[in-house]
């Protein structure tokens, strides 16, 4: 198993290698953290100089035998992805920076990772009304057709989704940054050492009714269940 150490050697020859032109650069992922295993990949944030402004792509390559999934923006481009991350609730740019291992040096670098680390340390905008209660609509749904699914397949199914949708409703009532697949979870484990809604302990889906019991402990602390009077648009 490499350490962070040999990682970071890695990362960097990529850099040198693939983007001598990086402005600045982090490692970021598992392999900073030090979670990194044998499967695991190469998360490099590189942003250009002012000559590349709107680049903008996401790469993923094989670099000296390991696979690396680079994240390449011009300074305009990059500007418009974080304050899309930032508004969705999913910062993947400013969480590669803020818990990142810097690639370059100098205060540029310095600057961008204290603003990412301030930005992650924030949290998320509070939910709206309206989303709140499209997210209790959903959750409400899910929960009723999981109480009286027609097969194993489905009720197994609807239990993922139903978990995955308290899940993201829990997280956005503690304000708490949002992940997608295993970083959902751990973005829970985050939010919520005590697992007061049940959602961590209900997450190996294997017991129904603790992901039934989950998603109406969450739906409880947003306000209950709701199916009849919930509108969407605006009716005339």
């Amino acid at each position: 198993m490499r350490t962070v150490t040999d990682l970071v050697q890695r990362a960097r020859a990529f850099l040198a290698a693939k983007h001598p032109d990086a402005a600045i650069a982090f490692l970021g992922g598992s392999a900073a953290t030090g979670d990194a295993t044998a499967t695991s990949d190469l998360d490099v944030l590189v942003i250009l100089g002012e000559d590349q402004a709107d680049v903008s792509y996401v790469e993923t390559s094989r670099y000296d035998g390991q696979l690396v999934e680079a994240f390449v923006y011009g300074p305009a481009a990059i500007r418009t992805w974080t304050a899309r991350g930032r508004a969705e609730r999913r910062p993947v740019l400013d969480r590669l920076a803020a818990e990142g291992i810097s690639l370059t040096s100098g205060t540029t670098t310095q600057d961008w990772q204290t603003e990412a680390r301030a930005v992650m340390a924030a949290g998320p905008a509070p939910l709206t009304s309206d989303e709140i209660d499209a997210c209790r609509y959903a959750l409400t749904s899910l929960l009723d057709d999981l109480a009286d699914p027609r097969d194993a397949a489905e009720a197994a199914v609807v239990a993922a989704t139903s978990w995955r949708k308290a899940a993201v409703l829990a997280l956005g009532l503690d304000r708490h940054w949002l992940g997608t697949g295993k970083w959902l979870l751990r973005e829970l484990r985050l939010s919520d050492d005590t697992d007061r809604f049940g959602l961590i302990r209900a997450a190996t889906l294997t017991d129904l009714e603790q992901v039934v019991a989950a998603g109406r402990a969450v739906l409880d602390a947003a306000g209950g269940p709701l199916q009849a009077g919930h509108l969407r648009g605006s009716k005339p």
